[in-house]
């Protein structure tokens, strides 16, 4: 913010304070208008001192004033601009109807600087002067825990979306991801199974999250860690739809969550959905009839129905090509494998084993040439062709809502042995994935991005050494693009 001066009508000059978003002059408030300099005096000062209060700037150049730069002692440089603005956030988002402020400090603490109980105790303490001690922070979370707090984020975030994003809720994107533990002792919901990350030596749980198609969180379930993925689904839509209280929900998910159980069970509830279709299980007419009305026409799409449902199947070139070719790097390591029956125990796509003998499984082969290019997505919904596959693609947002969670929050690997400290732990990285994406959407940068330019921005304690005198003051950035996308992040959490 800062302070301006314009001439009105009646030949005086108004002091507003005022900032820029966007490149758009934005005025905070209108101080006052004047006709001599004793009058501009004043309102300049409550200028100063509104700017004060409300971002907690000061100025430098008044301290400096009264003192030579040798007088002058700089210390406690801390990022309390990352703290209030993370903090403001947390109450827009509706996260402080769970009134305790050790939970929202140990949520701000994982999206700033991820890091154990202890290490996040030091961050609380050395940077943004939060004091709590390791004792409090377990009894805390515990207590959390058990007087519900993953529900009353859930809620909040629900209502969140629906008021403030004027999101419908009818749509919701469904997806599950595996996180695992530095252990192989198996206890409680951990458990060794299919590992996404790739460590099946480990034990993991399995998480299921629900987000909106701006990829805004909206709801999340643990599951112990053998539980196959494609179980999770109808138990977690039926929650989140008793939340919604919709009965016109329909959830996108990919083909992992494609059972007839699932969809008997989706369809019996009266819940619509979008699932990728396992192509190649499909009954050998049927693709050769689908094949044949697409008959490699680029982008052409055509419906059939398939266990009572739409089958929507669409044909690209491109994915032909991809298709193509790696469908004959598996033939080039499926002969490989033939001829070396050293090898023969490894699994390939298109390797058929028949007692000792090795051979191509020239059926799947012909089924995936017959296939090549084309990708389908079953519904029950009456949503055009190219809705349904347009929604379906959408998934991209929940896998990036993993990503963030995986990578920037730290999600995994996970350190606690209890299951209420696990569900915990999750819960904190769920309500930072909210504040991060809201944050995101709100100024179109990446939350490693808007952690690093408000980085820049340090509130510094000033002491002049020969009065006592002290001030705080926070950094200026006189670049004006890094100064605007400042002032854009420091709009956030604004009503």
């Amino acid at each position: 913010m800062r302070i301006r001066v314009v001439p009105t009508a009646s030949g005086k000059h108004a002091i507003q304070v005022v900032s820029k978003r966007h490149s758009v002059l934005i005025v905070h408030k209108h101080i006052g208008s004047y006709s001599n300099t004793s009058e501009r005096s004043v309102l300049y000062e409550k200028a100063k001192a509104y700017i004060a209060e409300t971002t907690g700037q000061g100025s430098l150049l008044d301290l400096l004033s009264s003192c030579r730069p040798s007088d002058v002692a700089i210390s406690e440089n801390r990022p309390l601009f990352i703290y209030r603005i993370l903090s403001a956030t947390y109450d827009k988002l509706g996260l402080n109807t769970y009134a305790d402020p050790l939970i929202k400090d140990l949520v701000i603490a994982r999206i700033f600087r991820p890091a154990s109980k202890r290490g996040t105790q030091e961050i609380l303490a050395d940077l943004f002067n939060r004091q709590w001690s390791l004792v409090t922070i377990y009894r805390h979370l515990k207590k959390a825990i058990d007087s519900g707090l993953k529900d009353a984020f859930q809620k909040a975030l629900l209502d969140f979306a629906g008021n403030e994003l004027h999101d419908s809720l009818r749509l919701v994107f469904y997806d599950v991801t595996t996180l695992y533990f530095e252990s192989t002792l198996r206890a409680g919901i951990r458990d060794v199974g299919f590992s996404k990350d790739h460590r099946p030596q480990e034990t993991q749980i399995v998480v299921g999250l629900v987000v909106n198609r701006q990829g805004f969180p909206l709801y999340f379930d643990v599951f112990h860690g053998r539980v196959f993925e494609g179980h999770t689904l109808t138990s977690v839509v039926e929650n989140i739809q008793k939340l919604l209280n919709n009965t016109e929900l329909v959830v996108v998910a990919d083909s992992a969550m494609l059972s007839q159980e699932n969809i008997d069970q989706l369809a019996g509830n009266e819940i619509g959905f979008i699932v990728g279709a396992r192509m190649a299980n499909l009954p050998w007419n049927l693709i050769d009839e689908i094949a044949s009305e697409l008959n490699h026409h680029d982008n052409k799409t055509v419906t059939v129905t398939y266990r009572g449902q739409r089958l929507i199947c669409q044909y690209l070139q491109k994915r032909a090509d991809k298709d193509k070719s790696d469908r004959e790097k598996q033939l080039t390591r499926a002969q490989a494998i033939i001829d070396a029956p050293a090898e023969k125990m490894r699994r390939y796509r298109f390797v058929k084993m028949m007692g000792q003998t090795v051979s191509l499984n020239v059926d799947l082969i012909a089924r995936a040439e017959k296939l090549n290019g084309i990708k389908g997505y079953l519904t029950n919904t009456q949503l055009p062709e190219a809705t349904v596959i347009e929604r379906y693609h959408d998934l991209w947002r929940i896998e990036r809502a993993f990503r963030v969670a995986k990578s920037d929050l730290e999600a995994r690997p996970i350190f606690h042995h209890l299951d209420e400290a696990i569900k915990a732990h999750l819960v904190i990285v769920f309500a930072g994935l909210a504040i991060s994406t809201y944050i995101e959407i709100k100024t179109g940068m990446t939350i490693h991005t808007v952690l690093k330019l408000a980085g820049k921005v340090l509130t510094h304690k000033v002491t002049n050494t020969k009065t006592g005198e002290t001030a705080y003051v926070e950094t200026t950035i006189e670049n004006p693009e890094t100064s605007a996308k400042i002032n854009l992040i420091r709009s956030l959490g604004t009503k």
